[in-house]
């Protein structure tokens, strides 16, 4: 599906993105995960709702990082999936998941490759351990 221009329209918490035949709103608060589809790009919610869009993960990927104001949570791990870093629960390397949540009732289960979740959890660790010398203490169990 080809489109000639992709306008974004960014409001206060929500991204409107229009293509010659959808208008999709996206919540990026309410992202826990994004994945590639072939030439679309999967939107995983926290609760479990999925949308399918016609624009590349990169685009997406940039749309999300420009977002006005917000925090950036948003890692990108591989070619097909950014993950929300705020929902993150637990790195499961034996079982190749990562495990979102939003803290109360919703919890989502992503798989991913070792190769990709290794690096990620050790540099997870290491922001932590780096956020505990500067006087914040050490949550990582050590």
């Amino acid at each position: 599906m080809l489109f000639t221009r992709l306008p974004i329209i960014e409001t206060m918490s929500k991204i409107f993105l229009n293509t010659r035949d959808q208008l999709v709103v996206v919540n990026p608060d309410l992202i826990a995960a994004v994945r590639a589809d072939g030439n679309y790009t999967r939107v995983l919610y926290i609760n479990k709702r999925e949308i399918n869009i016609t624009v590349g993960i990169s685009k997406l990927e940039t749309i999300l990082k420009s977002n006005r104001g917000k925090k950036n949570s948003f890692i990108r791990l591989g070619r097909s999936i950014i993950i929300n870093h705020s929902f993150l629960y637990k790195i499961d390397i034996p079982t190749q998941q990562i495990v979102l949540s939003d803290g109360s009732t919703q919890e989502l289960r992503i798989k991913v490759s070792k190769k990709l979740l290794k690096p990620y959890k050790e540099a997870t660790v290491q922001s932590v351990l780096t956020q505990s010398e500067y006087g914040k203490e050490d949550n990582t169990g050590n």
